[in-house]
């Protein structure tokens, strides 16, 4: 299990570093493949990333559960 947790710390990461990238860009547009494009679609699918990394992690996280019961 701590391979996976690994990758998805790697991959938040990686996306983190991206969005911090575009973030210091200065023009609203980024060149990817010799094309120009915006970069807030790819802005949001970072942050997507993250949240997607940020809520498997969780998963992996102890947590306790508790009831009570009637009496």
């Amino acid at each position: 299990m701590s391979v996976d947790i690994q990758q998805i710390e790697t991959i938040r990461g990686q996306a983190l570093g991206h969005i911090e990238d575009l973030l210091g860009n200065a023009g609203p547009t980024i060149t990817v493949n010799g094309e120009e494009m915006p970069w807030a679609p790819l802005l949001a699918a970072l942050e997507q990333t993250v949240a997607w990394c940020d809520r498997k992690l969780a998963e992996y996280q102890p947590y306790e559960v508790r009831s009570r019961g009637e009496t």
